[in-house]
């Protein structure tokens, strides 16, 4: 059955949980406001070209070509076309805190009205939930986010409480949260954070795909690169900007990267507990002052579990990919060193660097092994509650049809009051 949007939504005498979905990173499409004096304000519609290729436009209505014409046909100027960059780029203050650029607000262009629009990566995803039953923004919605900032330094959280209430009232049900990469860590955030008892009342399940919950080895990668380019394909390109602090400033920890080299630089290795010295050394000085600040290792809900092994209020589930090369770092060649009173990475060394060589592992060609498997150690029953999916990319777990299935077939166990992973 498909159901469309007004209807019950049922399988048999069984209706099928409201789920909320929380996307990765740089896949929630914002609107961009900008108010300059002297100049007639601006706003627009953005989707970072990276994180978005060119086939899911022809999908809007009307059709665009590509980010840039999406960002064109909601309003961008083509005289403003450069300044993009600099409006999203993040201010990071002296003592790592980051803000945005003066008269700029970034925002969700909506939050659980139309999935296809807010989070068109997942648009394939949303076609197969509805196959299954699901309604698109009905009992199936998406919860956008600012991908710039780190978990709890934006409106997400009120956003997401206020769905919650929203589609528990509506529905008489309890809420499956289901995310995916840098999505899980701010869904993980929340369900840390907010009143136990009350997530045991409108929360039934946590449902992970490919969750970064530790922070993202390769990432640190963007901040040695070109900023980022209108031109998807442009690899030797940042796919972010260099202020970026949603993960890159959060560190990685080293209970699961333990003594990997996660970088090489010349004859110099760095591991996780290595992130600061190697951004203060690139010069990437505003970055490990951010990191200093937001450093997972530091928050005491992330803590929770990490070091304390308290499982979520909730039933969770963890499913990620396997047996596929990832890339976990990076070797740099030792060039000319650093331009005196260097504070830049364009100046440190590394930024001119389009090829390091890669450092890899096993994973989902998007996140290692390693660090899927951090949840374990605060979950009940881990060999239950993870589940690993052979040779399942980063990008294709959130349309596989097996952990599609699997996840209805969960969302409906735990409506029936029964959690197969703690019997």
């Amino acid at each position: 059955m498909i159901a469309t949007e007004g209807q019950t939504v049922e399988q048999g005498n069984q209706r099928l949980q409201p789920i909320l979905f929380i996307p990765g990173y740089g896949m929630s499409a914002l609107t961009i406001e900008v108010d300059r004096k002297g100049k007639k304000a601006t706003s627009f519609n953005f989707l970072l070209p990276a994180m978005n290729p060119d086939t899911i436009f022809k999908e809007f209505s009307p059709p665009t070509s590509n980010a840039l014409d999406y960002a064109g046909q909601s309003g961008l100027n083509k005289d403003d076309i450069k300044l993009v960059r600099y409006w999203l780029k993040l201010k990071i203050d002296n003592n790592g805190k980051a803000h945005n650029q003066e008269n700029v607000v970034v925002r969700p262009i909506s939050i659980g009205e139309d999935f296809a629009k807010e989070c068109p990566r997942y648009r394939g995803m949303m076609v197969k939930l509805t196959s299954m039953g699901w309604a698109a923004n009905e009992n199936l919605m998406c919860v956008p986010y600012d991908y710039r900032y780190p978990p709890g330094h934006t409106a997400f959280v009120d956003n997401l409480r206020q769905q919650i209430v929203k589609h528990a009232s509506i529905h008489n049900q309890k809420i499956t949260i289901a995310c995916h990469s840098q999505g899980c860590l701010l869904a993980y955030h929340f369900l840390r954070t907010q009143d136990q008892d009350w997530i045991k009342r409108h929360i039934g399940l946590f449902f992970s795909m490919a969750g970064q919950f530790s922070g993202c080895s390769d990432c640190l990668r963007w901040a040695f690169q070109k900023e980022w380019s209108w031109h998807h394909k442009a690899n030797a390109n940042s796919p972010s900007d260099m202020s970026w602090v949603g993960e890159l400033a959060l560190g990685l920890q080293t209970s699961v990267y333990g003594d990997h080299v996660l970088y090489r630089w010349g004859e110099t290795d760095y591991r996780a507990n290595d992130v600061r010295r190697l951004l203060k050394d690139a010069r990437a000085v505003a970055m490990e002052r951010a990191t200093n600040h937001y450093a997972l290792d530091n928050q005491n809900w992330f803590l929770d579990g990490v070091r304390d092994r308290k499982p979520l209020a909730v039933a969770t589930r963890i499913v990620f990919g396997t047996e596929l090369r990832t890339t976990i770092g990076f070797d740099f060649v030792r060039g000319d060193p650093p331009q005196l009173n260097c504070d830049q990475p364009q100046c440190g060394g590394l930024y001119k660097q389009n090829q390091p060589d890669l450092i890899e592992g096993w994973g989902d060609q998007g996140d290692s092994t390693w660090m899927n498997q951090a949840p374990g150690r605060w979950l009940v029953n881990p060999k239950c509650e993870i589940k690993e999916y052979k040779r399942v990319s980063h990008m294709e777990i959130v349309e596989n049809e097996q952990v599609m299935t699997y996840l209805k077939n969960t969302i409906q166990d735990i409506d029936s009051g029964i959690d197969t992973c703690t019997l």
